[in-house]
Formats: C-alpha cells, structure tokens, sequence
C-alpha cells in the first residue's frame, strides 16, 4: 500500500538494544544534537521557505564518535524521517553513472519529506577514478542539489547532512556547497563518564568498578564505549556471547568484574590506535630499561601522575612537553617506547597534522624521533623557500595549542639540543628537558646488561660484572646490546657445529657462556669516543644551567 500524503510524525527509531542510540539527548552528545537542530530548524517553519537552496549540514568527527546517533537524535527532536545513504554506493564507472546515482538519492528521499538525507563519507563523492582528483561534473551536480534546489511551498523539505572521518578529504568545492559546519570532538571525561554511566546501566557490574576510572582510561570513541561494555561481558561469560545470551547472562546476575572491563579496553585501544593511524609500538615496559633512573622518574612525573592524579593537577599548572636529549644510542627512543605502557597511546611521527588524531586517541603521546631534523633553527636551515621555518611556526603553535588539550603529552628526542629552534624550549612547549647520557660507572652497566640479558639463558659460570671488566670503560646502551647480540651469534654458531657434530640437539636451549661474552667483549668498539663524550657534557652543562 502506497500512501499518498507526506507524514509530519517519522517512524520510531529501529535500532535495538541499548536506550542510548533512541535517546532524544544522548549522553556526551546533548551538544552536538543541540547544534544540528539549530542547524536544520529555521528550514522547517513557513519563513523558511523563503531560505534559498537545502538547509545542508557537514559533520565532521573520529570513526564511531557518535555522528549517527547524534543525527538520528535531532531528527526525532525534530519530527524528521532520516534516509541514510552510503556515499560508497553512489560511486559508479564514470562520471554519468555516479551523477544519475546521487540525483536518485535526492529523488528517493522526496518521497520521504520531511526529512534528513543522511549522506555518509562524503569525502568519497567529487573524486576521479583513481582518487587523486577531482571530478567536476560530479561535483557540480552535488553543488546544484545543494545550493539551486528550490526548498517549495509544501513545507516539507528535504535537508541534508553530510558525515564524514576525514574533514581534509574533503573537497573545497564540495565542503563549501554546505550551509553550516558541526564537528563532533573527542569526549571530555565528564562526558566518557556519563556515556558509560548510561551503556553500562543494564550491566551487573561488581561492586569494584569505578566508571570515574574508566572513564579516565577510555577516551575513545562512543561505538568502542559501548563495543567495551558488550567485550566485558564476553569476557566475564568466557567466550562470545550472542544478545540473547548476554541477556540471559545479565538476568542470572553474574557480574562484570572490573578486571573485565580493564581487559577489554586494552583490547579496544589497540584497535582504535589502529583506526586513528597510531603506528604499533614494540612491546617495551621499564622492566626491559637497566639504569636511567632519573630519567625514568622524569617521565613518570610529567606523563604518568597527570593519567593517574589529574585531581592534584587540576589548578592547570602541567607540563605536556618533554625533550629527551643525549649522545647516540643512550636509550632515548626505548624510553618513549616503554611510555605507552604506562597508560596512553602513542604516536611516533615526522609530520605535524598528527595533532588532531592525538587529540582523538587521548591519552595520548606524540613522538618525534630526531626532533632536531623537523624544528631546526629558524633562518640556519639553508632552505630558501622558507619551507622547514614555516613548518616551525606551524609545530610552535600545536605546541600553544595543547595547553587547552588535556591528556595529549609531547615527547622529544634529539642527540643535538643546540640546532634546535630556541623557541621549541620556551615555557609551555618542550619545557621539561632531561639528559639522557652514557652509563660511566659499572653499576649502571650492570643493570643494562642485566635487563637485556634477562630472558636469555645462561651459562651458570656467567658473571656479568666479569663480562663489563673485559670491555671498554664508556658504553652506551646500544653499546651494551652489540655485545648481547654478538654473543648470541657466538653461541648460535656453536649450537650448529654441535648438532652437525651430532653433539647436541635442535630442541635444546641456547644458552650463553662466558666465552661467548669474551669473544664480543674483544670485538666491541665504543660508539661514541672521548671527544664526542667531550662535547655532550658542554651541551650537557649548557642546558642545564637554562
């Protein structure tokens, strides 16, 4: 049966499940369904019609950030069917085809007025073929739809909203064919809080959860909110559960433990590190680090008392920036690789619009690994279009940026501190400096070696302290890691002369002796020599006296 008068009163919403997804005023989302209906209001009343073109919206925000729900929540504010279209579908052959496709979509949802036309990844439509560039009679019509469509006098209009992960993907042509811009941002804590306060309130949660806690671990994205509740529940039902069991399982009362919900969010970091483009980062943790104690303790207290203490930081008074800085091979990068496992992402990068996706994988830390090749002082680099300077300017004020930015920490490493721009180590950017140096005395250098070595099996005869008496007095890190590497390949080679000898078998474990620490101990050269180790300590002095 086919109805021939347009309904004002939409359908109720289909989803199943949680309240959160149908709720007029989502947890965490009140604001941004506020600024769509602001948005799409003055189009539905009888001077609206007076507005030219669609009322259109573009909506920005992260993967799973709440964009739908917030859009399916200000049509039910508003009395609005929505008709959701996938961009991905609108895409055909050639230009013609894509063309016919989108002006169908527009068509379709005129049978559905008054309504919402969802259209989902827009960044995909406007682009040629291969992807590179732009498809102008696409784009055209899309602008035509959008701005030339006469909104009629039947008072039932068809808006538009326009989603999309990638606002930089976005054409100029296509992003400013729409009438207002409304960006999801990532939760505030509060928000994670009462986001989780509502997915999880059908839970049997066990009396040890603390969802202030959680929220402070889970600044993730709304869909991995509510994917870690139903990841717990699985969990604390020990295997994969479908919605009817899972309901069953909350009916009988079993609880959802804390340590559940702890393991379920490690699981749904990793995979939203993943989708904000965070690189993985090598399975580090201090255990791994011998010496730097120092060091460490620097880190601990500008990184990891933030994450777990934010209350005794709340006056603002924190430090976000922190420079590692030292000779060669000292161990800077293994100390921002342990970081991560201390409580935030990490994201180790050579470019600067990383900064948004920081933002979105809160708690966070920013890498830059060779710090002094990206932010080089300003008017020395001998680039004659200004290129590295500009690049500079542009990092300075990211840096300015952040101290509006909770929970987003920026870590330098750089084994020349003085090629820096001196701006970088103002107040406020890369203020906390710490001196990474050699381990000079032989107590340091037993606790590095004793840390490499620690998953190794060993000759009972070895003696480590015996072993640093056979090598040079200065080492590094990396120094101290040459040698474990060529006594492994010592007692690698042995192995295989024993079981071609029919001495010793492929099953048995490899174990390290003495000799083999002696035989790499005669063949290891410092990597930094005096003179270097000189001029570290006059860079070592100048900055410290800073």
């Amino acid at each position: 049966q086919v109805g021939s008068t347009n309904s004002a009163v939409p359908s109720s919403p289909s989803r199943g499940g949680h309240g959160f997804w149908s709720s007029l005023s989502p947890a965490g989302l009140s604001d941004v369904v506020k600024q769509l209906c602001d948005a799409l209001r003055p189009h539905l009343n009888s001077r609206g019609t007076a507005l030219r073109g669609t009322g259109s919206i573009l909506l920005a925000g992260p993967s799973g950030g709440g964009k739908l729900t917030s859009v399916r929540a200000a049509c039910s504010c508003l009395n609005l069917h929505l008709f959701k279209v996938d961009c991905v579908s609108l895409c055909g052959d050639t230009s013609g085809a894509t063309e016919m496709k989108l002006q169908s979509a527009f068509a379709q949802a005129e049978l559905f007025r008054p309504c919402v036309l969802l259209l989902k990844d827009i960044e995909l439509l406007g682009r040629d073929r291969d992807g590179l560039g732009e498809d102008s009679r696409v784009t055209a019509t899309l602008r035509h739809l959008l701005l030339d469509r006469d909104a009629g006098s039947s008072g039932y209009p068809v808006l538009v909203v326009a989603t999309t992960c990638r606002p930089q993907d976005v054409l100029a042509d296509v992003q400013t064919a729409f009438l207002h811009e409304v960006t999801v941002q990532a939760p505030s804590e509060e928000q994670r809080k009462a986001m989780l306060s509502t997915l999880t309130a059908s839970l049997p949660l066990g009396k040890e959860v603390s969802l202030a806690k959680l929220a402070r671990r889970s600044a993730v994205s709304v869909a991995c909110l509510w994917h870690g509740g139903r990841a717990a529940l699985g969990l604390a039902g020990r295997g994969g559960l479908s919605e009817d069991e899972e309901r069953d399982f909350c009916a009988a009362g079993f609880p959802v433990l804390a340590e559940d919900l702890n393991v379920a969010l490690d699981q749904l970091h990793e995979t939203h590190s993943q989708a904000v483009g965070a690189p993985k980062i090598p399975a580090v943790t201090w255990q791994d680090i011998g010496g730097l104690q120092e060091a460490k303790k620097d880190i601990l207290d500008t990184i990891q008392l933030p994450l777990e203490h934010p209350e005794l930081l709340s006056v603002g008074l924190r430090r976000s920036g922190l420079l590692l800085y030292g000779p060669p091979g000292t161990g800077k990068t293994l100390l921002a690789k342990a970081v991560p496992f201390s409580g935030a992402h990490a994201l180790r990068v050579s470019f600067l619009p990383v900064f948004a996706r920081a933002r979105a994988a809160a708690p966070c830390i920013i890498f830059f690994d060779e710090l002094d090749s990206l932010a080089p002082n300003r008017g020395r680099s001998g680039d004659s279009g200004g290129v590295m300077d500009r690049v500079v300017s542009q990092l300075l004020a990211e840096l300015d940026g952040l101290h509006s930015t909770r929970d987003v920490f920026v870590i330098g490493a750089t084994n020349r501190p003085d090629l820096l721009d001196p701006a970088l180590l103002r107040p406020g950017r890369f203020d906390k400096l710490v001196y990474v140096g050699m381990n000079e005395d032989r107590e340091s250098q037993l606790r590095v070696l004793s840390a490499i070595t620690r998953k190794f099996t060993l000759d009972p005869s070895v003696r480590l302290n015996s072993v640093l008496d056979q090598c040079p007095a200065q080492l590094t890190g990396a120094d101290l890691y040459a040698l474990c590497a060529d006594a492994m390949l010592c007692a690698v080679k042995r192995k295989v002369d024993w079981i071609e000898e029919g001495l010793d078998t492929e099953s048995s474990a490899l174990v390290l002796t003495m000799e083999d620490f002696g035989q790499a101990a005669t063949r290891l050269q410092p990597s930094v020599s005096e003179q270097e180790l000189l001029t570290y300590r006059v860079i070592q002095r100048k900055f410290a006296a800073c």
